[in-house]
């Protein structure tokens, strides 16, 4: 790659002297002998033009020495990046790496992609209170967004289990990657249906209640995985205490037309309910009235279980139109009890034409005759005239309800809707109107015109290639058979019980969950415990302080006042490197023509070790750096290559020392605190300070490039571990936060672990992080373009403070106490 140059004097930039590249106000940047022989205007003696873009732009009183440098370019500019671009251009004849990973992904990146902003935080429900009968809950949702922000909401457990434990075993996977596994468990189809459920909340205008998002249990050890829905106290039940006002034609027009604008706006998304009783519509905070899907779906919830014989039928307000009914049997085709069309849109308009008759005659018991008749002849053997049995049943019941309504209607201002309600309430699906006719008929009560263009004022067309029904399709609510399986939730600190009992699926969609999970089977990556194999190593006699790899060796520091050598192969302990008086603070190994291992310890004593396959040691080099009362020894160290030797310590500068005679070549000072991190990467150092801060310097002169800055409120917290990995930085603190930048400017700040956060290590795939809370949190790095996602995959669990950490060819080292814990996976 060429270098870049000064588009005046077309010369090449450099780290120091006239032609280091400065940046304008305006963004273009020039070397500075350029800038200091651009035109003065007369008039404004402090202003030039930019020769990129002709604006003009103020040069400080200094000189263009004070304006700030351009990193990015000076990284071209080094002589480190020239030569690491050689080395990494494609090669034809390379071979792909062959080590595995550290972990297989609870998830696929389809999934992830579809479902991670669907996935409630961990801590966003509280407050939470099961309720008898059906195994849902109420409970308080605070979520970052606004819009949700303080709202109730109401809690149904879907009919999956994440097949990965919470508290069992040393490896613990994350509770998205439990979340997500369960999504896994309930197959494509009820994946697509939930999917469309939350899709359908989001994207309808008005008349649907919200579907918040999915949540799980953080601390149950195996946890249901709940749909979290918008909650509200009134409901159109409520109107059904007392017999409707018949003259009162406003209010009843006004809510049977909103009854049917939120059924339209449902169907407009494929989606069709099943059944709609008058509690399945509530009243929001303004008065009107909207569909609250989390009753549609407990409501076919109840269905289910009064089809399975688990609970009475005589005493509940539960109906369904015929077609319903049969398919939820199972064993009956449309055709043996005489229907030309199956579940479809005319399902709801049946429905709803019950509820809107429920709300006239003012009983709730409306449907329960022909729903128990229908219940009791699926209880016997069908016979040759089944559906005929069905059908005279059917028409009873519709002749008597139609009676009671033409008795209450005639001769008043609703008398027009006998018609349409009659229609709807035919037994042939294909012969009821659609929801817009009923609709338009009550419109034209208020209106006084009957006029079908004046139907749906957002002209929603429904789909008729594709509908999807809530109470008979894959996204099934938790079974009755697993009522022995009880889960805790917190609620204000205490824990309820809850047993989860709720639909029972019909014997041909038990047959399809049943291969449909096999099929899963097969081809899942299951993030298992058994497949996350350890070796531990009773390293030292005293906290082990850094870790590190290199001349075909693993190395490890102590407060013992030792390292150790140990082969990567069989981790037997190769020589221990003795010297140092005092404790050891950092380490750091070059790989080259001859391995070297550098230490440094709490009394300034930095020693230089040769590397050999000998069990000598051979000590090369070592000295001591000034010592004072405030000084705290060595903090951190790093090499660049083989030219210069980095240190931090309780002095507040960094010092360069050379690697060809072990001199010191220069003193960077700047931080107002310990230096307890370094690293290099693209020709720059970067340091990070107890202070906060992080600062980057140039390899070539050591002069201070810039300082990176963060917008998060707040005081800043002691930096304690700092890693580069190409353009990224990420820095761990104190109070648990890990801090992303790209290309030098903030990216994100993110909380991961309670406490102070003592080591991290970052590669292109994966950032590990260790510290005061005993645990190791392991997390999927991606970025793209637009930006960076940290995804919590797993965590370690251990008995003391994590210490140090090394990810090396998918084995992932620990330093914990006075041992070292490797970890792999089995493949």
């Amino acid at each position: 790659m060429e270098p870049p140059e000064c588009p005046v004097c077309l010369q090449p930039y450099e780290f120091a002297g006239d032609s280091v590249p400065r940046v304008l106000p305006c963004g273009h940047s020039t070397c500075e002998s350029c800038l200091c022989a651009l035109p003065r205007r007369p008039a404004a003696p402090s202003t030039v033009r930019c020769p990129a873009c002709n604006i003009l732009v103020r040069i400080p009183d200094l000189g263009p020495s004070a304006l700030p440098k351009n990193i990015d370019l000076l990284r071209f500019c080094s002589p480190d990046y020239r030569s690491l671009d050689r080395e990494t251009s494609p090669n034809p004849n390379s071979k792909p790496n062959p080590y595995p990973i550290l972990l297989p992904l609870p998830w696929t990146e389809d999934l992830y992609a579809k479902w991670k902003d669907l996935v409630l935080p961990h801590d966003s429900i509280s407050l939470v209170t099961f309720e008898s009968g059906l195994g849902t809950a109420t409970a308080s949702l605070y979520c970052s967004s606004s819009s949700h922000r303080n709202r109730k909401a109401i809690l149904l457990p879907l009919d999956t289990l994440s097949s990965f434990s919470a508290k069992r075993g040393r490896l613990r996977p994350s509770y998205l990657a439990r979340v997500m596994n369960s999504l896994q468990q309930m197959g494509e189809d009820g994946m697509n249906q939930l999917r469309l459920l939350m899709n359908a909340s989001s994207s309808c205008r008005r008349g649907i209640s919200s579907v918040f998002g999915l949540w799980m249990d953080p601390e149950e050890e195996i946890s249901r995985l709940f749909i979290v829905c918008e909650r509200f106290e009134k409901g159109v039940l409520d109107v059904l205490t007392e017999k409707m006002n018949i003259n009162d034609v406003v209010a009843f027009s006004m809510m049977a037309m909103e009854m049917c604008e939120a059924v339209m706006a449902l169907h407009s998304e494929c989606f069709v309910c099943g059944c709609l009783l008058p509690d399945c519509f509530v009243f929001d905070e303004h008065g009107h009235c909207i569909l609250d899907l989390s009753r549609v779906l407990v409501s076919g919830k109840r269905i289910r279980l009064m089809m399975s014989g688990c609970t009475s039928v005589s005493d509940s307000a539960v109906f369904a139109s015929p077609e319903v009914v049969i398919s939820l049997q199972g064993s009956l085709s449309s055709s043996d009890c005489g229907f030309d069309d199956f579940v479809g849109y005319g399902s709801d308009v049946w429905s709803l034409a019950c509820a809107i008759a429920m709300i006239l005659l003012g009983d709730a018991m409306l449907g329960n005759e022909l729903f128990q008749r229908f219940c009791d002849n699926f209880a016997r053997d069908p016979s040759g005239h089944f559906k005929e049995i069905l059908f005279d049943h059917y028409e009873v019941w519709k002749e008597n309800l139609v009676s009671k309504l033409e008795a209450l209607l005639l001769e008043t201002k609703l008398e027009s809707l006998l018609q349409v309600l009659t229609s709807s309430l035919s037994y042939q699906p294909q012969n009821r109107p659609q929801v817009k006719e009923l609709w338009s008929c009550i419109r034209s009560l208020l209106t006084k015109t009957q006029v079908a263009s004046l139907a749906a004022t957002d002209s929603s067309e429904v789909k008729e290639n594709f509908v999807s029904c809530l109470i008979i399709g894959d996204m099934c609510l938790v079974l009755p058979e697993t009522n022995n399986l009880s889960t805790k939730l917190a609620t204000g600190g205490a824990l309820v019980e809850h047993f989860n009992i709720g639909q029972v699926c019909t014997g041909r969609h038990m047959v399809k969950c049943m291969k449909q999970d096999e099929v899963d089977a097969e081809h899942s990556e299951r993030l298992d415990v058994n497949d996350f194999n350890s070796i531990s190593i009773e390293a030292h006699h005293d906290c082990i302080t850094a870790l590190a790899i290199g001349g075909g060796y693993l190395f490890s520091a102590s407060f013992d006042k030792t390292i150790k050598m140990w082969f990567l192969q069989d981790f037997s302990l190769v020589q221990t490197l003795k010297g140092h008086e005092h404790k050891i603070m950092a380490m750091v190994v070059i790989d080259g023509a001859q391995p070297l291992c550098i230490s440094g310890d709490s009394s300034s004593g930095i020693f230089v070790w040769r590397i050999s396959n000998s069990s000598s040691q051979e000590l090369l080099k070592s000295w001591y750096e000034h010592d004072d009362w405030r000084y705290s020894g060595i903090h951190s160290l790093v090499a660049s290559g083989t030219s210069h030797l980095y240190s931090g310590g309780g002095d507040k500068s960094v010092k360069a020392w050379s690697l060809q005679d072990y001199s010191l070549s220069c003193v960077m000072t700047g931080h107002k605190s310990t230096v307890s991190s370094l690293a290099v990467s693209d020709g720059v150092l970067y340091s990070g300070s107890w202070d906060g801060t992080i600062r980057l310097w140039s390899l070539y002169d050591h002069s201070l490039l810039s300082e990176l800055s963060d917008n998060t409120t707040g005081g800043s917290y002691p930096l304690l571990s700092l890693s580069v990995n190409h353009h990224l930085v990420i820095s761990s603190y104190e109070d648990g936060c890990v801090k992303v930048w790209r290309n030098d400017m903030f990216v994100k700040s993110i909380k991961i672990q309670k406490g102070a956060i003592f080591a991290l290590h970052v590669d292109s795939k994966w950032m590990c992080t260790g510290g005061w809370d005993m645990t190791v949190s392991i997390q999927e790095l991606i970025e793209d373009e637009l930006q960076v996602d940290v995804r919590p995959v797993a965590s370690l669990i251990f008995d003391s403070v994590i210490t140090s950490l090394l990810h090396w060819h998918g084995k992932l080292f620990v330093g914990f106490s006075n041992k070292i814990k490797v970890f792999h996976t089995s493949s």
